[in-house]
């Protein structure tokens, strides 16, 4: 991007396609003010604005550079930017697009293939700074839990589960808000690992994964199929009364679960999707004797446990 872009007009508009959340983040291309050209050229219009105008490109997915004219309200989309063919005519600002990646998928698919952290922007113009793993599985995959260590704790109430808390690089739970928003109206699978302190990686992949929104307790639904070495402790449990698909996510301080009192407070506080209560939970106490039912089997305690890590990707 040239320097010109730091003092360029920024115009974010956002489209919903298909249940689908679409964003571009429009920026002014200076050195075309004041010209047109056929070059690449998609359509003319007549646009009563900017906005109008960009949002006539957002709507043609081969456009991704658009003019208005201030004074003649018309609006121009082209292809990709004019190289040659200009004119002159007074009262044209140019506008291109870069997309905005709503999670790491978008990112890998244009080319990112290095892990590490990343912004995204599935919240809107808002964006949130996130692991990306690139390796795991053919790539593309949203951290939005990890620990490595009981440095942070996660003994967190309601807002703080909401909002997420944490390092992308570290301990960190993304936000329920985010879960949603990476989850909602897609295919979305669920990769959940954790690794042993002699450093043995066991895995499970979940195929169906939502979440649902605040309004709904941040229900989770978890369905068909999972694979892996880990080993199912969230659906397919042996006592039907800790499935936790379906299940409303609680905190201590807001519970939701299924059981006469709190999970969450009686499991020395963490939040997550508790039935009555849980085989799965890893975001319980890091202290190990403490963190009963981990992921059980195969661990019944914390005391093995080196890490934990919950990853999202759309199908």
């Amino acid at each position: 991007m040239s320097n010109l872009c730091f003092f360029c007009l920024i115009v974010v508009i956002f489209t919903v396609s298909q249940g689908i959340f679409i964003s571009r983040k429009f920026i002014a291309k200076l050195e075309f003010d004041d010209k047109f050209s056929n070059n690449e050229l998609l359509g003319e219009y007549n646009s009563k604005s900017l906005i109008e105008c960009g949002i006539i490109c957002q709507r043609e997915r081969r456009c991704s550079l658009f003019g208005y004219n201030t004074r003649l309200k018309k609006c121009r989309i082209h292809h990709k930017a004019f190289t040659s063919g200009t004119s002159n005519q007074a009262g044209w600002r140019y506008m291109y697009y870069q997309y905005l990646p709503v999670d790491c998928k978008d990112l890998h698919d244009c080319g990112n293939t290095n892990s590490g952290v990343y912004e995204i922007y599935p919240l809107g113009a808002r964006s949130i700074r996130v692991y990306c793993d690139m390796m795991t599985q053919g790539g593309g995959w949203t951290v939005i839990q990890k620990r490595v260590s009981g440095s942070l704790s996660f003994n967190r109430n309601w807002a703080e589960y909401k909002n997420g808390f944490g390092d992308p690089e570290q301990n960190m739970w993304i936000g329920n808000d985010v879960i949603h928003q990476l989850t909602k109206n897609k295919d979305s699978h669920l990769y959940v690992s954790i690794t042993t302190q002699n450093g043995t990686k066991l895995y499970q992949l979940y195929y169906q994964f939502n979440v649902s929104s605040e309004t709904e307790k941040f229900k989770i639904f978890l369905s068909g199929d999972s694979t892996g070495t880990l080993g199912d402790s969230m659906v397919n449990t042996a006592l039907t009364w800790e499935n936790q698909s379906g299940m409303y996510f609680s905190t201590p301080d807001n519970d939701n679960d299924n059981w006469e009192n709190n999970c969450a407070a009686f499991h020395n506080g963490g939040g997550w999707w508790f039935n009555n209560c849980h085989q799965a939970f890893l975001n319980g106490p890091w202290t190990p004797v403490e963190w009963k039912y981990p992921w059980n089997p195969p661990f019944e305690y914390g005391t093995s446990v080196y890490g934990t890590l919950m990853m999202v990707r759309r199908g």
